[in-house]
This record gives C-alpha cells, structure tokens and sequence, in this order.
C-alpha cells in the first residue's frame, strides 16, 4: 500500500463564557468540537478546562488502542463523551484515519463531508441527535480527497455550497484562511471546523547524488538517441545490444583508439570482424556492469523505502503531539530514531540515502534534546522581603499554609486564621465546630477556603459571604479515597491532592478525574507539598527526598526538574512563574532558584 500523509487546516471561533469550540489533530487522529452552557456560573474558564479534558482523554484512549477499527475507536470515543457534563450541550466530530480507510463519529450534532473529484458530499450527519447519543461511519478514501469535520454550529454558518466553492482549485490552506472571516463575522463561539487532506504519495527512488529525475519524454529521447548512436557504430544494421537490460554508449571517440588493428596485417574483412567483436565485449562487460550496479541501487531503494518512510512517519507523529502530549511524542521520536539507527549502516557513507537519513536523525536528535532533562539548579540566599508569604511562614510552625495576594492562611486542628501581607494584622476565620478532625491540606480559591479531612476522607470547601464562612463537602460519596497518606492539596479550577508515595488525584467539581504524572525519571521520595494557580500553565511539587522540584502541565506530563540540595529539607516555596523565580524556605532561610 502506497505511503500517505495528512494535512490539516483549522478554523475555530473566538469563546465566550457561554460558548467555546476547538479543533484536534495528532497523527491519523483529528476532531473538531464545541460545548456549550446556558447559564454563566461555576469555576473560571469552566468550557475551557472541560474542553481540554475531554481532548485528552481522547487522546489517550486512541493512543492506548493496539488493534484500531471502527469498533474499538467507537469504545475510545463512548469513554471520552463520559466526561460530558449534563448540563453542557456538546457538538463533538472525531474523525481517524487507519491505512486507506476513514472512520468517523458524532456525539451530539455535527457533519463530515467528503471533497472527491470536484463534488461535495456528505457521508455522516447528526441534526437532531440526543446530548449522548452517537453516530458512525467508515469507508475508503481516495488520493486528494479533502474530509471536512464540522460542529453544528459551523455547517449553519458556512452553507455546503460555499463549502464546495471554497474547496475548488484551492489549497486546503487557503480554503480556511478563506472561510475564517466568515466564521468570525458571526461571531459565533462554538462554530469550528477541520479540513484534512489526504494524499497518497508514490514511493521515490533516491538515486547517487548528482543525478537528476528523467521525466518520460526525456527516457524516450535517451532511447532513440543511444539506439541511432548503435546503428552508426554497426554498419552492417544489426544491433548487438538489443536484447540487453542497458545499452551503454560507446562513442566514435573511443572507436578510434582501435586503430592500432590496422597495422596488424590482417585483411580488411578480418579486421572488421576483429573489431565487431571487440565491440560486442565490450558492450556485453558494461552491460553486466550495468545490470549489477542497477541490482545494487534496486536494492539500496528498497531497503531506504523499508526504513525512511517509517522513521519520517514516526517523527511527523511526534511532532504533532508535541504540544498536546511531551511523553507521547518523545517516545514517537526514540521510536523513529532507532529505526533509522538499526538501518542507516546499510547504505554508502556518501550516499543520497546516508544524507537524508542524518538529515532526519538531527532533526529527531533536536527533539529529544528539547525533552524534559534534569536542571543542576544553583539556589541563592535572599532577604525575607523577597517573599513575603514565606516570610510570614518563616514565623510560624503550622504545617498547614496557604496565600493570595493579600493575605496569607494557616490552620490548625483548631482554627483557620488569616494574616493581611500589608499590615500584619491577624485574625480567625473559621473555629473548628466539629468541621475536620485530622488536617491535611489547606488551600484557597477565590475568597474560598478548602481543608483536606484525612480522618473523614473529605474535603470541606468554606464559603465566603462576606461576614461569614458556611461549609459544605466539595467529594460526592462515588468520589471519596482515602486520605490517610495525604500531605498536601492545591487548586486552580481543579484540586490536586498530593500523597506520600508520590502519587496526586484530581477532582473537578466534586468527581474524581481520570489523571496520573507522566514521564517522571525516578519515583518520588517524601514529597511535602504541591502548588497550582489558575494563571500557570503548571504544577509544581516539593519532592524533599530527591532534592527537587517537579514540573509538570497541567494534563499530568512532566516538563522539567530543578535540584538543589537545599530543597531536601525545605518547608514551603513559593513559585512567581512571569517572574521565572521559585522562592524556598529552607533551615529557617530564603533562597531563590531561577526557573529557565
């Protein structure tokens, strides 16, 4: 089967609070999808965070897939649309494409057309389809068919037959800078579209370099000039050559180097016959010269198109999950380069084939490079002014801290208190009537406090009203673990819990999420305390045993690691991510690590 790429080209429009679409490629896997809410309430950017949830979770239920088909891929896309909430309506259009075949499903509403040969059409569509239902379908492609994966939304912006006339004569590129300012003149936040072109590419022959592709007119030409070139050597008419794989060139030039026939006395007919038949020899070596060298670059061809295809394939791969998925895309690129490893040696150093296979392997050796390594940090003593959270925790002995702009927090199996940063004014918040029992987590959000409960295996989310605090339990009963081993809780518009053995669950609204850290070198050793902030683009954790903070984004996958030896026993840091600074508490000092 002949070798295919894949060429994308998005169009979404801007959110709004109530409305938010985006579109999805990596690898053969690509969706465009829009959620949308009637009410504007609950957590920051809510579409935004559940949007990104959902996309990755189907990522990595495509990617975990070792057999992909239309049934297997359906089960993949009926766990993702589990993380739907009720109360969002959802147009979501996944699409995959598996050798020559296309698979396609809709949750909710939505349609897939098919650009073919200059004609529009539709092969799946879902106009009046339930939140949670789904629909589905699979065919064969053709080469330069253009597939076009389309919320609700967009296929009532953009009318079919605008479609069809965007799509004529024109690069799928083209066709959505096109179409964007249409979208964008509606202004509609959950109209989103992605057009993928499919190209089947006939596999090339690299040949020595220096060498230049022939069309087929010239190979004619070539033919019937060598072929008139034989006739004027042989003048008797016959050709010598004619049934040979090559017919070499033999030039007059080199006809005339047998002249020293003529002063061997021999008779004019002999010498004729003499030189026919040197002639014949001498076309006879080249052409079995020919036919080996033609055997050997026939070889050279098909062992390149074994190997660079494959390896270019896995490199494309992991360039599309670069920013989607670090982990995934690492190893698509440690996967490509030992192919081309365990296959460059059978080609000449000086070869076309050599070239272009290291050409690739730096290109891959670029990315690992890029990967997430370990950072020797150098950490510098600073005065307490520096932090100021820090500084007021470096006054204190509770374990249990957190802080905002202006105040800082800290509880006690008793109390929560706060401390105003500007004045140092201090007072309770919140007595302990019976709300926990066993602390192990504090942290705030917005002008709220949550107290992770290890005893009840709860966490309590507190209620600012203005004049008071009222309580309420942030787990649904399905969601609660046990916290026994809990050391520390943050939040941004999720909460994470971090526990003794390294581990940390998510939570979103009150459910338990499907999340774990990912590519992490070497498992953690007592870590103490995690960090998150609505405005990062990270999290960030205190492993004291190792020495180091981690790095993470937010779907889990680790970024980064900076190791000093004064993190081993710190108590708290505090991270300034514009500023590139992380701030530790350490033997009753403050230092600074630079984040690079």
């Amino acid at each position: 089967m002949a070798e295919t790429e894949l060429n994308f080209a998005k169009i979404v429009a801007n959110p709004t609070p109530l409305g938010w679409c985006q579109v999805y490629s990596a690898g053969k896997l690509f969706a465009a999808i829009s959620l949308e809410k009637q009410e504007e309430e609950g957590e920051k950017d809510y579409l935004n965070v559940v949007g990104k949830e959902i996309l990755n979770t189907l990522e990595q239920e495509f990617f975990i897939l070792e057999k992909k088909d239309l049934d297997s891929i359906k089960e993949a896309v009926l766990t993702t649309s589990k993380k739907i909430p009720e109360d969002v309506t959802v147009s979501f259009v996944i699409g995959s494409i598996v050798n020559n075949i296309i698979y396609v499903y809709i949750v909710g509403n939505g349609r897939v057309d098919i650009k073919r040969e200059g004609m529009l059409g539709t092969i799946l569509q879902a106009q009046d389809q339930a939140n949670d239902a789904l629909s589905q379908a699979s065919g064969y492609l053709q080469n330069k068919d253009v597939i076009i994966l389309q919320t609700k939304a967009f296929s009532e912006v953009v009318s079919e037959n605008t479609l069809s006339e965007v799509l004529d004569n024109t690069s799928i590129a083209d066709a959505a800078e096109n179409l964007a300012p249409m979208v964008h003149e509606k202004e509609n936040p959950l109209a989103s579209a992605i057009l993928a072109g499919y190209r089947e590419m006939a596999q090339k022959a690299f040949y020595e370099k220096g060498k230049e592709e022939k069309t087929e007119e010239e190979e004619v030409k070539k033919e019937e000039t060598e072929e008139k070139a034989n006739q004027n050597y042989f003048e008797s008419g016959e050709n010598y050559s004619s049934d040979l794989a090559y017919k070499p060139k033999i030039s007059l030039s080199f006809l005339n180097k047998l002249n020293f026939l003529k002063n061997t006395g021999l008779s004019h007919t002999r010498k004729i016959i003499l030189t026919v038949v040197v002639i014949i020899v001498i076309v006879f070596a080249s052409s079995i010269f020919f036919a080996l060298q033609k055997q050997q670059n026939d070889k050279l061809v098909s062992e390149f198109n074994r190997v660079f295809p494959e390896a270019s394939r896995k490199y494309e791969e992991g360039v599309s999950l670069s920013e989607i998925n670090p982990t995934l895309a690492n190893d698509s690129f440690k996967t490509a380069r030992k192919i081309l490893d365990e296959g460059k040696n059978s080609f000449p150093k000086d070869s076309e084939y050599s070239k272009k296979i290291n050409d690739l392997l730096t290109k891959i050796e670029s990315e690992i490079g890029s990967a997430p390594q370990t950072t020797s940090a150098s950490a510098k003593e600073v005065s307490a002014s520096e932090s100021e959270y820090l500084s007021f925790r470096l006054k204190n002995n509770t374990s249990y801290f957190a802080h905002d702009e202006n105040n800082v927090y800290f509880a006690t199996s008793d109390e929560i208190s706060s401390i105003a940063k500007e004045s140092g004014t201090s007072k309770t918040l919140i007595e302990n009537d019976n709300y926990w029992e066993s602390i192990g987590g504090l942290a705030n959000y917005n002008t709220n406090l949550y107290v992770l409960d290890k005893e009840n295996n709860q966490i309590i989310k507190f209620v600012n009203s203005g004049s008071e605090y009222s309580d309420s339990n942030y787990l649904s009963e399905s969601a609660k673990s046990d916290f026994s081993d809990a050391v520390s809780i943050a939040i941004d518009n999720n909460i994470y819990v971090l526990f003794k053995n390294g581990s940390v669950s998510k939570y979103f609204r009150g459910s338990k999420q499907d999340f774990s850290l990912k590519g992490l070198d070497k498992q953690m050793s007592s870590p103490t305390k995690i960090y998150a902030n609505p405005d990062f683009d990270n999290i960030y954790i205190l492993d004291n045993g190792n020495s180091r903070i981690l790095v993470f984004d937010k779907e889990g996958n680790f970024k980064a690691q900076y190791q000093t030896n004064v993190l081993k026993n710190a108590k708290d840091f505090e991270v300034l991510e514009k500023d590139k600074k992380i701030f530790v508490l350490s033997a009753g000092k403050i230092y600074q690590v630079d984040l690079k």
